[in-house]
């Protein structure tokens, strides 16, 4: 490395890495074991190094800059490494953590935060089973995390209850025409509504607005809800949308709810989260924290 190159300390680096991971200065506080001033004062001091902004501060929580979400990533990695390396010095064991996930949820909420599990936990190696099949607990997984659809229903009687979820109708800004304005549920039938199963899901979203039994129009059907969120995002039709899978496109401006009218449509479930395996233990905790956000 060339002797003019000064990089902030390691004790700052960490920091950040934690507060990015966490996106709280308060959780990061707690983890680190420093008061929320002083983590604000280590991550003010960095940003002041780099001429940079690396987080956004809005009411009542953070989110990275693209510049704060590069090196977050690339810190992670880093942090990760040295930690793999003390571990392996010091002879210590690592854990396999097996996980199945059915592939919108793995695509579309697990897979944007999982490095920070991963990150937090050094020590255990995480295999990702994307499929709609179910995995024998024990021997072909360690724990699996299903959709329910409908009225409230545990899949098994050790499972545990991790969301239940509403649908709303979700759309790309980039649909609209300029002066053109979504004002009544009926609106919607000028545009394409994608569809991942028949009319069922859409009956019901109109069926809680108030209009049970519309004919519904110009559909494009899809057979993953994954996929017909993107298509939405791309500005192909509007779409159902779930607090979890669309939560991210929420966030990011690239789809809005134009109505707060909502419908319930089912729970998810973690299935091997009672084990006292230390993985799986932290993993639920984890979990459980980062849907809690």
């Amino acid at each position: 490395m060339p002797t003019s190159v000064r990089l902030p300390s390691l004790h700052t680096l960490h920091v950040f890495e934690t507060t990015a991971r966490r996106l709280s200065f308060t959780r990061a506080a707690d983890e680190l074991h420093l008061t929320q001033a002083a983590v604000s004062r280590q991550i003010r001091q960095l940003e002041e190094a780099l001429d940079q902004p690396l987080f956004v501060r809005l009411h009542r929580r953070v989110e990275l800059t693209p510049v704060g979400e590069r090196l977050a990533a690339d810190l992670s990695q880093s942090f990760m490494q040295i930690a793999r390396s003390v571990a392996q010095a010091r002879g210590e064991t690592r854990e396999r953590l097996r996980l199945s996930v059915e592939p919108a949820f793995a695509a579309r909420w697990l897979l944007p935060r999982l490095p920070r599990f991963v990150a937090s936990e050094p020590q255990v190696d995480v295999e990702v089973d994307s499929t709609e099949i179910m995995r024998e607990l024990g021997s072909e997984t360690d724990m699996a995390i299903r959709y329910i659809e409908g009225p409230r229903r545990s899949p098994q009687r050790s499972a545990i209850l991790i969301a239940e979820v509403a649908m709303y109708p979700v759309l790309a800004p980039s649909l609209m025409r300029p002066g053109q304005a979504l004002r009544k549920p009926e609106d919607l039938l000028q545009f394409p509504l994608l569809h991942e199963d028949e009319d069922r899901s859409w009956q019901a979203w109109f069926r809680a607005a108030g209009l049970p039994g519309i004919s519904i129009p110009r559909r494009m059907r899809f057979n993953d809800v994954a996929l017909v969120l993107q298509a939405a995002a791309n500005g192909h039709g509007i779409a159902l949308g779930d607090d979890l899978l669309a939560a991210d496109d929420l966030k990011a401006g690239r789809l809005i709810r134009p109505f707060d009218m909502s419908a319930p449509c089912g729970t998810y479930w973690l299935l091997g989260g009672a084990s006292r395996s230390r993985a799986r233990r932290m993993f639920r905790d984890w979990l459980v924290e980062q849907l809690a956000l």
